[in-house]
């Protein structure tokens, strides 16, 4: 099966890598993903400016993000740890991730709908 309508949100190929190619554990994987939780819990610790919860909940689905394979979320996640790290604000990137995960979601959606 082609999986290139999926790109860039899932990286299908590399996340198989990581589960030896075993398409049905990959498949269970993505139904238990809970990426917008993972997001709202970022924006939550922007909102109150909580630079702790921000980094462990940055990098808590910037690890997940890489193991699935979804480079666009590891990207915006990426670039909001950075931020916190350097202690800047990285309000400016709450609409990215929330546009990132709303569109992985629906990628996610569409391709567990095809296997």
């Amino acid at each position: 099966m082609d999986f290139s309508s999926f790109l860039p949100d899932i990286d299908i190929e590399d996340g198989k890598k990581r589960v030896m190619g075993n398409m049905s554990l990959y498949a269970r994987l993505l139904s238990r993903f809970d990426g917008r939780k993972m997001s709202e819990n970022i924006i939550t610790a922007i909102d109150s400016n909580d630079e702790k919860a921000l980094g462990q909940a940055a990098h808590a689905l910037k690890g997940t993000s890489a193991n699935l394979g979804f480079p666009v979320i590891i990207k915006v996640v990426s670039e909001i740890d950075v931020l916190c790290r350097e202690g800047k604000s990285c309000e400016h990137l709450k609409q990215d991730l929330i546009d990132a995960t709303e569109s992985l979601c629906a990628a996610i959606e569409r391709f567990l709908s095809l296997v």
